[in-house]
């Protein structure tokens, strides 16, 4: 199985972070807010996903 390949066809970008493979998080603590850039948990920082199909990758 290839792995993910964001210019092939029949690759499926990650929903959660779209296809960055990073997500901005918000944190706080005593009355302070602020936002925080982490790999994302879903593709774990790959951007995606290979689908089922021919893959065509270099």
């Amino acid at each position: 199985m290839p792995g993910y390949n964001p210019n092939c066809d029949n690759c499926f970008k990650c929903l959660t972070c779209r296809g960055n493979g990073t997500i901005d998080e918000t944190r706080s603590d005593r009355g302070k807010v602020w936002k925080e850039r982490i790999t994302c948990r879903t593709c774990n920082g790959v951007g995606g996903r290979p689908g089922a199909g021919k893959h065509q990758h270099s």
